[in-house]
């Protein structure tokens, strides 16, 4: 979201594009230019929500591969993302899917699903005060995305660059176009993907395969590895919102901005956008994105979370191994 929050905050790129290219803008984004100046106006003076200068966010990424008709609506990407203004850093935790909630007893993936019944308006708010509960920590914005949105804003930019570290193949990767309620044959069901090791361009079907991608058999299918492709894919992401030839270009950026207030202004409205990118060009020229995971049973001799026995909740989970550590890690987060 830099890209245009750069250009609105600087006048909507008058002196980058002049003033045909901002007329394309305006009319690709469907606003006038006294909608975009107030929108400024009241962004620049609006203080981001944050602790110690560093705003939380919470974001919940449904899939539509994982809910499937009559199926409850899961949240199959959870992350927490740290945006500390004073040192110009984005971190990202994704919060393994699978980690039980003793309280709820249930997967916090559950959390989202529960929360219509709670908060029928705002079904987000639910696993934000749980999340917030578990670790400790205040979470100042939470998003809703669909991973098919995530692939549309790919595509919009025209692709992205992902240097995939280890290549892998899935040969039961969910077909997206088959209704499993009618079709039951693995044949029909299911395509084989791969993925070579190196710098590549992904579209939007490209970038979701390498994400929702969890059957390759090895040490990729694991929900580590998958959290690690994502925080891939989100930081190539950013970086192609914030390239010269996105906010350069008056219609990508139009589109953009359009996009963003018709599906997620809901959630974080374009006013909090403009102030929290203001207050990352008042301390920053650029960020610096940092990738951090959770520690298991699988790969730690001192994990926050462990694998307990399945019958201890008659299904496989994450448990957290000791609540004080668990939160002190993502306290160390927002000091």
């Amino acid at each position: 979201f830099f890209a245009f929050v750069m250009l609105l905050i600087t006048g909507v790129g008058v002196g980058i594009w002049g003033l045909t290219k901002v007329n394309q803008f305006l009319s690709t984004a469907d606003l006038s230019f006294s909608e975009v100046r107030t929108m400024v106006d009241e962004g620049i003076h609006t203080t981001p929500q944050n602790t110690n200068f560093i705003s939380t966010f919470l974001v919940l990424g449904v899939d539509s591969l994982e809910t499937r008709p009559g199926s409850p609506e899961l949240t199959d990407t959870m992350m927490l993302v740290y945006l500390n203004y004073a040192e110009g850093t984005v971190t990202m935790v994704p919060l393994p899917r699978d980690i039980w909630n003793n309280d709820y007893q249930t997967k916090i993936n559950a959390l989202y699903h529960y929360g219509k019944e709670r908060y029928p308006e705002s079904p987000e708010q639910f696993p934000t005060e749980v999340i917030e509960e578990m670790t400790g920590t205040p979470i100042d914005y939470t998003v809703v995305l669909t991973m098919d949105q995530v692939g549309t804003i790919i595509d919009m930019l025209g692709g992205i660059s992902v240097d995939v570290p280890v290549a892998f193949t899935d040969e039961e990767f969910p077909r997206p176009d088959v209704d499993v309620t009618v079709v039951t044959d693995p044949g029909l069901l299911y395509q084989t993907i791969s993925f070579e090791e190196g710098e590549q361009t992904l579209d939007g079907e490209r970038a979701l395969q390498y994400i929702r991608s969890r059957k390759s058999g090895d040490d990729q299918g694991t929900d580590t590895a998958r959290g690690n492709r994502q925080q891939l894919v989100i930081e190539a992401l950013m970086t192609k919102l914030q390239s010269p030839e996105i906010i350069k270009n008056p219609a990508t950026a139009g589109t953009l901005l359009r996009y963003y207030l018709d599906t997620f202004d809901k959630y974080i409205s374009i006013e909090s956008v403009i102030g929290i990118g203001a207050a990352v060009l008042q301390e920053q020229n650029g960020l610096t994105f940092i990738s951090e995971s959770l520690s298991t049973s699988l790969d730690s001799e001192d994990p926050l979370l462990v694998n307990p026995p399945v019958w201890k909740y008659n299904v496989w989970v994450w448990e957290v191994a000791d609540q004080d550590t668990f939160r002190n890690f993502f306290g160390s987060l927002v000091e």
